[in-house]
C-alpha cells in the first residue's frame, strides 16, 4: 500500500505546485538556457564567466518560474546561474544536490548559492554542512533553521527581504541575525511582496506588491551586485 499513497502524495503535490507565469518571448537573447535532468543552466553566450551561481527554488515552485530571475543575473553580472530542480519541487528533499553541480563545473573559480523562502532555508543548510565551498550567501525572503546556524561560519551573507511580503514569518526573520555571521547584510525592498522573487504569480496569503516584478527582481541583482563589489 505504500507505493500508492506515495505516488498520490506526490501526484497531489505536483498539481499544487506553483507554475511559471511569464512572457518566454521576452528573455533575452544574448543568454542560453539549457535544460538538464537536475538542474536549469543560464548562462552568456560570451563563455567567459569564472563564477557561478547555484540557486534553490521556493518550495512548491517549479523551479522555471525562476528563470527570468536568473537571465537578468546571467547578463548583468556575467556568471553562470544554475537553478536546481528539487523532489516534489521541495528544496528539503534534495539540498545535497548543489555537490554534483560544482563537481561538474568545477573549472569555475568562485560559488556563490542562495535561495528563496525555503530554498534559501536549504542553501543555508548546505553551506552549514559543507562550509569553505561558497564565497557568499544570498537569502531571498529566508533565513536559517534555528539548529543550523551559521554565525561562526566565515561566509559573506545578503539577507534581502520585502515591505509588503505576506508569506515569511517576521518574527523568526527578526531574529535571523542570531543565527547569521555578525557582518551579515540585511537589505529590504521597499513595496516588494514574497512572489515577485520568482516569476509564478502572486502567491496564496501573499500581500500585493507595490513594485513591478521586474524592478524587485533587478533591485536584488544590483544589491548582490554591490555586495560581491564590496566582499
Amino acid at each position: 500500500m505504500k507505493k500508492p499513497i506515495i505516488l498520490l502524495l506526490s501526484l497531489l503535490l505536483l498539481s499544487c505546485s506553483y507554475k511559471p507565469l511569464y512572457e518566454s518571448d521576452k528573455l533575452s537573447e544574448f543568454i542560453i538556457l539549457n535544460e538538464f535532468d537536475l538542474y536549469y543552466s543560464v548562462m552568456p553566450q560570451c563563455y567567459e564567466m569564472e563564477q557561478a551561481f547555484i540557486f534553490y527554488p521556493g518550495g512548491m515552485v517549479e523551479p522555471d518560474a525562476y528563470l527570468p530571475f536568473a537571465y537578468k543575473m546571467a547578463e548583468e553580472l556575467n556568471i553562470a546561474v544554475f537553478i536546481q530542480k528539487m523532489p516534489l519541487n521541495l528544496a528539503v528533499l534534495g539540498y545535497g544536490r548543489a555537490t554534483k553541480l560544482i563537481k561538474e563545473y568545477d573549472y569555475m573559480d568562485k560559488w556563490y548559492i542562495g535561495g528563496h523562502s525555503l530554498g534559501g532555508v536549504m542553501a543555508a543548510s548546505f553551506v552549514k554542512k559543507n562550509p569553505g565551498i561558497f564565497d557568499a550567501l544570498l537569502l531571498l525572503a529566508s533565513y536559517p533553521m534555528k539548529n543550523k546556524s551559521l554565525r561562526d561560519i566565515p561566509i559573506p551573507v545578503l539577507s534581502i527581504s520585502g515591505s509588503e511580503d505576506g508569506i515569511i514569518d517576521e518574527e523568526k526573520y527578526r531574529k535571523s541575525g542570531e543565527l547569521l555571521p555578525s557582518d551579515t547584510i540585511f537589505f529590504e525592498i521597499e513595496g516588494a511582496n514574497h512572489s515577485q522573487f520568482g516569476s509564478y504569480g502572486r502567491q496564496k496569503r501573499d500581500n500585493s506588491p507595490l513594485i513591478r516584478e521586474e524592478e524587485q527582481q533587478m533591485q536584488i541583482i544590483h544589491e548582490f551586485r554591490i555586495f560581491l563589489d564590496n566582499g
